[in-house]
C-alpha cells in the first residue's frame, strides 16, 4: 500500500450537490500540490506498508488474536479481518495529520466554499463515529487498532471544532472515552507544529502522531524517484471510486454481519427480493461516500440504510440466490471475513 493523496478525482459524487463535490476535489488536488511541492524540495516520501510492517501490527494485537482463537474463530478469518483493519488503520494515520492541513488551506484560501466543506466534513465525522460507536466493532476490533483509531478522530475532532470556530462539537462524542487525553495531546503537538512546517515537512508529523499512537512500526517511507512507471492497464471497475469502497471494507464488515443474520431468518425468495430491489433502487447509483442512513426498502420496512449498508445487503444477497452474477464491487474480501466470523460464531452457538 503506498499513499499520496488519498482518493482520486473520481471520487462518488452520486447524490452530492455540486458545491460538495468542488470541496471534495478541491481537497484532493491540495493533497497532490502537498505532494508535489514536497517533490520540488526533494523532500517528497511515499507512505507504504509491506509484509515486514504487516507482521508488526499483527503482532502487536496479538493478544486479541489469541483470544479469537481460543473462542473458535478460523486463523485464516482471523488474519484477513485483523488486515483489513490494520490497512484501514494506517491509511487514517497517515492522511489525519495532513487533511489538517489541507482543510485548513482549504478554509483560509477559498472562502466561498466554507459552506460546503463544513457539510463535507461533517459527513465523515458522522460516520466515523457511526462506526466507532457501533458495539459490534467495539467487540470485534483490537483494542490497540481501536483506541489508536479513537484518538484520531477526537483530535481530529477538536481541529474541526477550531476550524469552524465553535460552530460545531465533532468532538464532543470523545471527551468522555478513556484516551482523550491522547486526542488532546495529538491536536496540541499538530497546532504547536503546523506555523512552520516546510514543503515535506508534513510526513514528520505522520511519524511524530505515530510515535504518540504506538503505531510507527507500522509503515515504513519510501523515497520518491520523482516519476512512476504505468506497468499494467487500468481495472475495470463497476463503481465509480473503488479506492473509496477499499477505504470502507473495516465498515462494510459489519454491514455483512447484518446481511448474513437478516438472511438467515428468511426464504430464498425473499433474499431475492431484496436484492433485487436495491439493484434496481442503484441503477442511477447510490451514495456509499454518506454515513446517512437515506434509503428505504420494500422488503426490509423495519429501519432505513445507508448506500454502503444497501451495497453490502444486495452483494450478499446475489450470492445466496445468484452467485454467478458479477456485481462489478471490489468487496469480496470484507464479504469473506465476515462469512468466516459469522460461520464460526454460529458453529459456537452465538
Amino acid at each position: 500500500m503506498e499513499a499520496s493523496a488519498r482518493l482520486p478525482l473520481g471520487e462518488d459524487k452520486v447524490g452530492l450537490p455540486p458545491p460538495l463535490v468542488c470541496h471534495l476535489e478541491s481537497h484532493e488536488l491540495t493533497h497532490l500540490k502537498l505532494e508535489s511541492e514536497a517533490r520540488k524540495a526533494g523532500k517528497n516520501l511515499f507512505f507504504a506498508t509491506t509484509a515486514k510492517t504487516r507482521e508488526a501490527a499483527i503482532r502487536s494485537v496479538a493478544g486479541d488474536v489469541r483470544k479469537w482463537e481460543k473462542a473458535g474463530y478460523p486463523e485464516e478469518k482471523i488474519t484477513e479481518i485483523t488486515r483489513t483493519l490494520v490497512g484501514g488503520l494506517c491509511e487514517f494515520l497517515f492522511n489525519c495529520p495532513l487533511d489538517m492541513l489541507i482543510e485548513r488551506h482549504i478554509r483560509d484560501t477559498f472562502e466561498p466554499l466554507r459552506p460546503a466543506q463544513f457539510l463535507s466534513v461533517r459527513k465523515l465525522a458522522l460516520e466515523a463515529w457511526q462506526t466507532n460507536s457501533n458495539p459490534e466493532i467495539r467487540r470485534l476490533t483490537p483494542r490497540k487498532i481501536f483506541q489508536a483509531s479513537l484518538a484520531l478522530n477526537g483530535a481530529y475532532g477538536l481541529f474541526l471544532d477550531d476550524l469552524f470556530q465553535g460552530a460545531s462539537a465533532f468532538a464532543a462524542p470523545y471527551r468522555s472515552l478513556e484516551n482523550f487525553a491522547l486526542s488532546q495531546k495529538l491536536w496540541n503537538h499538530w497546532q504547536d507544529r503546523n506555523k512552520n512546517l516546510r514543503s515535506g515537512d508534513e510526513y514528520r508529523l505522520v511519524d511524530d502522531f505515530a510515535d504518540m499512537t504506538g503505531l510507527r512500526d507500522w509503515y515504513e517511507w519510501r523515497p520518491d524517484p520523482g516519476y512512476h512507471e504505468v506497468n499494467a492497464e487500468p481495472l475495470k471497475q463497476g463503481t465509480t471510486n473503488p479506492e473509496l469502497l477499499k477505504a470502507k471494507q473495516p465498515a462494510a464488515v459489519f454491514y455483512f454481519l447484518d446481511a448474513f443474520k437478516r438472511f438467515d431468518a428468511m426464504t430464498a425468495e425473499e433474499v431475492r427480493n431484496v436484492a433485487f430491489e436495491i439493484a434496481l433502487a442503484g441503477r442511477n447509483g447510490l451514495d456509499y461516500a454518506s454515513p446517512d442512513e437515506k434509503y428505504e426498502l420494500r422488503s426490509l420496512p423495519d429501519r432505513k440504510f445507508s448506500g454502503l449498508h444497501l451495497m453490502c445487503l444486495m452483494y450478499a444477497g446475489f450470492k445466496r440466490v445468484a452467485p454467478e452474477h458479477d456485481l462489478g464491487m471490489d468487496l469480496n474480501d470484507p464479504f469473506l471475513a465476515a462469512l468466516g466470523l459469522f460461520n464460526a460464531d454460529r458453529e459456537k452457538g452465538g
